[in-house]
């Protein structure tokens, strides 16, 4: 049973873990539309579009609910706040603006569930950034934080035995390093070389001795 306790409660950071991972991945990541009447979601990032037409289109940003949001953009003279369309809960919020020629980008601030709407037989191009700059720091730091919190979880329900397993790896890893440096026995004087030199002396002072 305690093995099995063990099991789960390893399987289940490992879940949370990936799931965040994902849940980050699929929150942050750059979304891509191509087509005419196009509709999609903007979220709180910044928009690219491409207008290939040599004529301007009319485009409206829409928000549900009574909250405005604020746009910014490269094209002349578009930028400022959404206006509020109808009263109570089925108020929204519109902002209306006309799409020139070439690439222009967007950035939609103070807004939730901002919808590009675009009527026209055109065939455009957008790249979404459905995040801004502090809230892809936000969520990036939320994530890391709730990885190794289930990692630490894991790794206390195993008491850690990971890293006994490390340290008798890297002890491994030294003790063939100090096998493979280890210094060759020095070459000692009484080498043959030495032995047939001293023979050699030896038989030319007998025939010294002989004469």
């Amino acid at each position: 049973m305690k093995f099995n306790m063990k099991t789960f409660k390893v399987l289940l950071a490992l879940v949370i873990s990936i799931g965040i991972i994902f849940w980050t991945v699929n929150m942050v990541r750059p979304r891509s539309y191509e087509g005419a009447n196009l509709n999609f979601s903007v979220g709180g990032g910044t928009v690219s579009i491409t207008n290939p037409s040599q004529q301007a289109i009319a485009v409206q940003l829409l928000g549900t609910g009574t909250r405005g949001f604020r746009v910014a953009s490269t094209i002349e003279g578009v930028s400022g706040s959404s206006t509020r369309e109808g009263s109570g809960i089925n108020s929204t919020q519109l902002f209306e603006f006309e799409l020139p020629l070439g690439t222009s980008e967007l950035t939609i601030s103070n807004g939730k569930n901002v919808t590009f709407v675009a009527n026209t037989t055109t065939m455009l191009n957008a790249t979404v950034h459905p995040m801004s700059d502090s809230n892809f720091t936000t969520i990036l730091v939320v994530t890391v934080i709730v990885v190794l919190g289930s990692l630490y979880y894991a790794s206390n329900a195993t008491d850690h035995v990971w890293i006994s397993w490390l340290r008798s790896q890297f002890a491994s890893i030294e003790n063939i390093s100090e096998d493979d440096t280890a210094a060759p026995a020095p070459a000692t004087a009484d080498s043959g070389q030495g032995q047939s030199l001293r023979s050699f002396g030896d038989n030319r002072n007998r025939a010294k001795t002989g004469d």
